[in-house]
This record gives C-alpha cells, sequence and structure tokens, in this order.
C-alpha cells in the first residue's frame, strides 16, 4: 500500500509542484507557514514577532532569513521551541 501511495504522490501534479516548492525552503520557514496556516495569520499578524509585513514577506520567500530575536518571539508567540525555526 505505502509502495502505491509513494508511486501516486510522484505521479500527481499537485504534490510533485508542493514537493519542489518545498525544496529550497528551509525548515523554519516551512514551520513558519504551518502555524501561519494552522492559526489562520496573515503576514501583518507578525508585526511584533517579525516587523513590517515587507520583512515577513522577505523572510517568507527567503530573500532574508529569521534572526536569534524573530526566533525567540516566534518561539513565546507560538509555545515551540526555539529549534522549530532553526
Amino acid at each position: 500500500m505505502a509502495v502505491k501511495i509513494a508511486e501516486y504522490e510522484e505521479h500527481n501534479e499537485q504534490f510533485y509542484e508542493f514537493n519542489k516548492a518545498l525544496e529550497g525552503m528551509s525548515t523554519g520557514v516551512a514551520a513558519l507557514r504551518v502555524l501561519m496556516d494552522q492559526y489562520n495569520l496573515k503576514q501583518t499578524d507578525l508585526k511584533n514577532e517579525i516587523g513590517s509585513r515587507s520583512l515577513v514577506s522577505q523572510i517568507l520567500s527567503g530573500k532574508r532569513s529569521l534572526t536569534i530575536d524573530h526566533i525567540r518571539s516566534l518561539s513565546a508567540r507560538f509555545n515551540v521551541r526555539c529549534e522549530v525555526f532553526i
């Protein structure tokens, strides 16, 4: 059964595009995206933890990195370990 699922995921266009998008994404950014989705947050909702919407956008697109201060603030907000964002 697992083999069939893997084959389906390899050949399904949506899975292919999703996996391709994840290839270059850091685990910290991926975790942040998941948390934003789970909590139904927009980029502007993270102004206290990260700053401007434009900075959040740059981080989510991989143009900028999360700083130690961002990571600490996000960790406190979501009650997760800092390592989640590293």
